[in-house]
């Protein structure tokens, strides 16, 4: 039954993209049918295929290297962590740290672009999207919101709505890849979290194209570097900085929003004894979880873990005890749905990354701000609906 509410889900979510599209008779089926079809394929042979075990190798790869980082953390702040014990901050936060200073070599040997270009370039031309779109598209998958936007940067200037519309969604979706150790201490698996990220980008594709469909150019793009230094110790060292000031926004972040949401949350309680700000929203997201595929006795949990992360952010709504208590298969469906940086306060983040690198688009992204934040939350439950579909 949940199978069948999976596929009636992904149906409606479609559906209501076409109803709200900004230019019906400008949608490229063919494309849009090619994203969908092999986001359903790549699903299929990352989860009911031998692939499996490429991702768990994958999974135990990035987990082992992201536990390197626990060297540089000892020498600095032991003593502070008793043996055994554990401090959010350290042990999740910090190797953030590490890991971004590894993306910086990744991208001072020119490995990364060749991977992004070489990719997003191919994308481009087989669901016949604008390139920049496919290329902002791919590089979400490693770097955050507003550091992808530096990849395509010469091109954004002069890009249209619907392509401006597309990279904030595209932003709004996906995670980068120096956070993902940061979601597995709240108990996610990394396997889920890597499975995640190419299937998000195909339900990027799937309804920016329906909603505010883009030209497609067969213009290659090159993709620019950002902080390259003039060796590779400053670039790493430049990302690595970088890394730093993502561990500090993150832990301002969880203490404003969640001393804020206990606030308000003790005030509702004074007057409705048991209810919450979550479980208020999470009303609306009720049927959302539904859709995708959510066991109706885990149907509250998964709507209020969704609606914290619409008002808050993803890291505070993995950080929910209702999270470590969902089944195994509501559990990696979920998992899926959170790996985003769909909550509110992306949207001043997005303005902040165009003011710097293209500042006549502003007024565009405070337009399509809020659209694009819906747009994105419906994306990701759009990839969480294809993941219930084959568990």
């Amino acid at each position: 039954m949940e199978k069948i509410f999976a596929i009636l889900g992904m149906m409606l979510i479609m559906g209501g993209a076409y109803l709200f599209s900004k230019n019906k008779k400008k949608i490229q089926w063919k494309s849009v049918g090619c994203a969908f079809l092999g986001q359903l394929i790549l699903a299929l042979l990352l989860i009911k295929t031998p692939l499996w075990k490429c991702v768990e190798w994958l999974a135990n790869g990035v987990t082992w290297l992201i536990g390197q980082s626990s060297e540089g953390i000892n020498f600095v702040f032991g003593g502070l962590v008793p043996i055994g014990g554990f401090v959010f901050f350290i042990n999740s936060l910090l190797p953030i740290i590490f890991i971004s200073a590894i993306m910086g070599l990744l991208f001072h040997f020119g490995i990364l672009q060749k991977f992004i270009a070489v990719v997003g370039n191919t994308v481009a031309k087989i669901l016949k999207v604008d390139t920049v779109v496919a290329v902002n598209g791919i590089s979400n998958m490693f770097l955050g919101q507003t550091e992808s936007l530096f990849v395509t940067k010469s091109y954004l200037s002069n890009a249209k709505d619907s392509v401006i519309f597309a990279t904030l969604v595209g932003g709004m979706t996906s995670i980068s890849a120096s956070v993902m150790g940061l979601y597995t201490s709240y108990g996610a698996s990394m396997e889920w979290i890597i499975v995640s990220m190419p299937l998000t980008v195909f339900s990027t594709f799937v309804l920016t194209q329906i909603l505010m469909p883009t030209d497609y150019n067969k213009e290659d793009i090159k993709i620019e570097t950002t902080d390259k230094g003039i060796n590779a110790i400053e670039t790493m060292m430049n990302y690595a900085n970088s890394g730093f000031k993502s561990v500090i926004g993150i832990s301002v972040a969880l203490i404003t929003f969640l001393s804020l949401v206990g606030m308000i949350n003790n005030l509702i309680g004074l007057v409705f004894d048991g209810v919450t700000l979550q479980s208020i929203v999470g009303v609306v997201f009720y049927p959302i979880a539904k859709l995708m595929g959510v066991p109706n006795n885990e149907l509250g949990m998964v709507s209020q873990i969704l609606a914290t992360k619409l008002i808050t952010n993803e890291a505070v709504a993995f950080g929910l005890p209702q999270f470590a208590m969902l089944s195994a298969n509501t559990k990696a469906m979920v998992t899926v749905v959170l790996c985003g940086f769909a909550g509110v306060g992306s949207i001043g983040m997005l303005i902040g990354g165009y003011s710097a690198i293209a500042p006549n688009k502003v007024k565009t992204v405070a337009k399509y701000g809020m659209m694009a934040l819906l747009t994105a939350t419906f994306v990701n439950a759009l990839t969480g609906a294809v993941i219930g579909l084959f568990l």
